[in-house]
């Protein structure tokens, strides 16, 4: 069933993410770093602080006797409006910046797997491994746009469900 307290709170919260995370993506690029790294995660604080305070919000002037559904609802809004927000925010920072971004970032990602090169064989065998090797040349921005947006909503969708939990009726 449509919502709309849910889409506009939703919205509000969610492209507020989205836009811390990607202030953190661009912080992190300017101060040296690969953003989309293993640093990279601490572009992942901002999820379940926007869930909670958006659950928050809706309970206090929306709903107060929130059910786990509608909780869960508003929580996936927010995650999807900060994947989807912060994901074109990228892909935009990264045809501005240019290349050199993402072939930083395929530098990084080869030197890791190089160096557990041995345990990724064993778990995932040879044939895999070149595979995975092979595909990060031909990385793009619209596929770590789409890998950014993936991974924000699997986190946030997380997040949805423990903000959901707590505050239930």
């Amino acid at each position: 069933m449509f919502n709309q307290a849910i889409v506009r709170v939703g919205i509000r919260y969610g492209v507020l993410c989205g836009l811390v995370s990607f202030a953190l993506v661009a912080i992190l690029y300017f101060i040296g770093y690969n953003p989309f790294g293993d640093i990279g995660r601490l572009t992942y604080v901002p999820i379940p602080v926007f869930i909670f305070l958006a659950i928050r919000y809706f309970k206090q002037y929306n709903d107060t006797e929130l059910s786990l559904g509608k909780g869960l609802r508003v929580g996936l809004s927010v995650a999807f409006y900060n994947a989807l927000s912060a994901a074109m925010l990228v892909f935009l920072f990264i045809y501005m910046v240019g290349s050199e971004i993402l072939l930083a970032h395929v530098a990084e990602m080869k030197a890791l797997l190089e160096e557990t090169r041995e345990e990724q064989i064993e778990i995932i065998g040879e044939e895999s491994f070149s595979n995975v090797y092979n595909a990060l040349d031909s990385l793009t921005p619209s596929m770590q746009a789409a890998d950014f947006f993936l991974w924000r909503l699997i986190m946030g969708s997380l997040f949805s469900l423990v903000a959901a939990v707590f505050y239930r009726k």
